[in-house]
This record gives C-alpha cells, structure tokens and sequence, in this order.
C-alpha cells in the first residue's frame, strides 16, 4: 500500500511539473477586445508576454512585458530601456486554459495600459482561423480603400495609384519573404500543426494580414496639402522606404534614398548627387531623373546601381536597378506618397 502510495504521489508530482512546463510558451486570446497574448520563456527565470491589439486587421500596434516568474503567477512590468519609467506592475496568473491578468495591488486603474483582462488559451487550428479571418478582413479593407482613393486621390495623382495597385501584388510578397519565418514545428509541442500540413500555419496569415495593413493605410493616407508637384520634398513608401530629395541652384538633384524594412533587419542607403543633365522635364510638366550612382566602392561599371525617378502628381515612382551592393534582400522600388520639405 506505502508502495502504491509513493508510486501515485510520484506521478501526480510529475503530472504537476510537466503541467507548469505545459504553460511556459503559448498563445492566448481575448475575442471580446480583439486581443493578443504571446507567452515566452526570457531566460533566467523570468517571461515574456507580448499583447497585439488587433482594433484593426492587421493591426502590428504590442505591448511588450517582461518579469520574473514564480510557478503559475508573474509579476510584470512594460520591457524599456535602461533607465525609462517601465509604467504599471502587473500580475498574471497562468493555467493551461487561460492567463488573467491584473493590477498589481497600489496600482491605479488609470495605469493600465489596456491589457488587464482574461486570454483564453487557443489551439494552432483555433488560432489559424482567427488568423486567416483577418487575412480576409484586411484584404476587404483594401479593396474598400482603393475603391475610395479612385474618388479621393487628386486627378494628378491617380495615375500613381493605377501603378501601385499593379506594383501591390509584387511588393506585398516581397514584405512577406522577409517578414515571415516558416517555424520549424517541435513535434513534441503542447499546440498540435495544421491537420493538413499543406495550410500555412496562423503567423503566416498574421503576417500577411500586417502586409496588407501597411497598404490599406498607406492609400488611405493622403499627401500633405503643402506638397509641391516639384521635386523637393520628402517620400515615403508603404513599408519603411525613404526618398529626400532636394534641387540644386544648378538643375541637379540631392537625392537620399533610405528602406528600413523587416523590423530594421534589412537596411540600405543611397546618397548621391544627380547632374542637371539627367533631370529633365518634358512638355505637359512630367519630371524623370535617370542616373547611374557613381561609386568608388564599385569597381564594375556593369555593377553600378542605376536610378530611374519620375515625379506624378505628389508622388514618387522609384525604380533602382542593380541594388545589390546597397541592400542584401531589401528593395527601393515603389511608389512613394511626398510630404513638404523640413523647414529650415
């Protein structure tokens, strides 16, 4: 009997340990607010819960938390840099089925940061439909928005919207090859695959639904009034490209262009000077700038990058032939929606 005692209370320690194990990593979800929870494990003891609020679809608006963890509860605070005011404290409480999360006591209500609540647990296939779901409700937000800019855009500008809706499929895939990592699936992992291995998994619908968010918004955005139709100004593309562009007393241009793509990971810069002879403008206005950036650092005239710049309306058609010793995966082509240049 001491025997089968011990054996029991053996198993229903173990039970015990591979349940809290069970709850260190995972995705919860609160339907009501449309809400996000990723729970990861930070190393040393402590954990990581990231909060997406998903108001709009494809929204990429987180909080990010980080504190030390005490079997099933966390006490956490905003992750900041060294010296920043971290904000309010917080206390999860974690289960297999749900984290809840609220004020640490002496916390004012006024605190929070929109993230006190209760998350329900969700499975792969649970989580790759609501996933897929906003796929689609990004994608209809598109369509609404384009179909809108045909009416909103100024006459001079649609023409570029024509060319971005043409350029959409293109550069949205782009995003996508380099903001989604396949994950390489541990077969022993708490949330089962897909049951059909051919579906993408949710972070892959995730992510396509952010890509389209990032167009939706920047249609949806239009130019500054106080835009010139000239080339001075300041150009900015759907996701994280840069254009500045200033004129010379001379005819030539200052031309700075600048991407930031994939959280920063894939980044490129091209500052030169373009001679007055490569700028031209035709009869009905139109402006093109057509150059080869000359550079000492490339010694293959066949590997120089090459620019072709064409102003429509208050934006930007950009197109760099050559890029690779700007960019390892990145790109400038695009259409760039123009702002005034920074005041003096």
């Amino acid at each position: 009997m001491r025997t089968a005692f011990v054996c029991l209370a053996l198993v229903s320690a173990c039970s015990f340990l591979l349940a809290a194990d069970a709850v260190q990593e995972g995705h919860f979800f609160d339907e009501a607010a449309n809400r996000h929870l990723t729970l990861e494990k930070a190393g040393s003891g402590s954990s990581r819960i990231v909060i997406r609020f998903a108001n709009d679809p494809g929204s990429n608006a987180t909080w990010t938390g980080i504190g030390q963890r005490s079997d099933r509860q966390l006490i956490f605070a905003q992750e900041v840099e060294d010296n920043q005011d971290r904000g309010a404290f917080y206390i999860a409480n974690i289960s297999e089925s749900k984290v809840e999360i609220t004020l640490k006591p002496g916390q004012k209500k006024a605190q929070d940061a929109g993230i006190v609540g209760v998350y329900r647990h969700t499975s792969e296939q649970k989580l790759q439909q609501v996933a897929k779901k906003e796929a689609q409700l990004a994608n209809t937000r598109l369509l609404t928005t384009l179909k809108n800019a045909a009416k909103k855009w100024s006459s001079a500008d649609r023409p570029a919207l024509s060319l971005w809706k043409d350029q959409w499929p293109g550069l949205r895939d782009r995003w996508m090859d380099l903001s989604y990592k396949a994950p390489a699936k541990d077969p022993k992992a708490r949330d089962a695959a897909p049951a059909n291995p051919a579906e993408k998994p949710a972070e892959y619908w995730f992510k396509l639904a952010e890509a389209t968010m990032h167009g939706y918004s920047f249609v949806d955005t239009l130019p500054d009034p106080k835009t010139g139709t000239g080339w001075e100004a300041e150009y900015d593309d759907f996701a994280g490209g840069h254009v500045s562009l200033t004129q010379m007393r001379d005819g030539g241009l200052h031309a700075t262009l600048s991407i930031s793509r994939a959280n920063d990971t894939q980044t490129g810069t091209i500052d030169t000077l373009v001679k007055a002879a490569d700028v031209s403008k035709d009869k009905s206005g139109s402006l093109a700038a057509h150059f080869t950036v000359i550079d000492p650092e490339v010694k293959d005239p066949a590997e120089q990058a090459k620019v072709h710049l064409t102003k429509i309306g208050h934006y930007l058609k950009v197109e760099v032939e050559n890029p690779k010793h700007y960019t390892v995966r990145g790109w400038f082509d695009g259409i760039y929606r123009g702002s005034p240049p920074p005041k003096e």
